[in-house]
């Protein structure tokens, strides 16, 4: 009998050693994770050229409404203007850039439309003043657009001429 209340007295006090509280060490930092996304601007187009052919006087040719694609990259909604960086279209005779679009003798119109106005609604394509294709283009959506060149009323030449469109986003 002794040897079994030394054995419950030896049981009591393991079960008693595990059933004391046991300091537990506090946590003294907490790590918070924190982000930010710069108002970034970035745009491509591809195809980066279109070559309208050989113009007849007095003609309209138009690429498709969606022919070229936009690319844009910003982290933010931008206004997107068109231009031309030449107020002549150089090679041989220069041709001038009409900045109202309306061609004449050495003379070439251009104008723009997005794929979702599909030439009911076109734009100048000016050199000194951009004039905006489309405004509030959200984050990462890209815009799909087309050119139509008017051609000059008589040419002085036959020789190739040339001219740079350009995009530009701002917020």
């Amino acid at each position: 009998m002794r040897r079994t209340i030394l054995s419950l007295f030896a049981t009591l006090a393991l079960m008693l050693l595990f059933l004391v509280p046991t300091p537990v060490a506090a946590q003294t930092t907490a790590d918070v994770a924190v982000n930010a996304t710069p108002a970034y601007i970035s745009i491509t187009v591809a195809p980066a050229g279109y070559n309208f052919g050989t113009l007849a006087t007095s003609s309209t040719t138009n690429t498709t409404a969606g022919y070229f694609t936009m690319t844009n990259s910003s982290t933010i909604a931008t206004n997107i203007t068109i231009s031309v960086t030449g107020a002549t279209w150089t090679g041989g005779v220069a041709w001038t850039h009409a900045e109202d679009g309306v061609p004449g003798a050495d003379t070439v119109g251009l104008n723009s439309t997005t794929l979702a106005n599909n030439w009911s609604v076109g734009v100048v394509v000016k050199n000194a003043a951009p004039l905006t294709l489309q405004t509030g283009l959200a984050a990462t959506t890209n815009l799909q657009f087309g050119l139509s060149i008017r051609a000059p009323t008589s040419f002085s030449d036959g020789v190739l001429k040339q001219n740079t469109v350009r995009l530009t986003a701002a917020a």
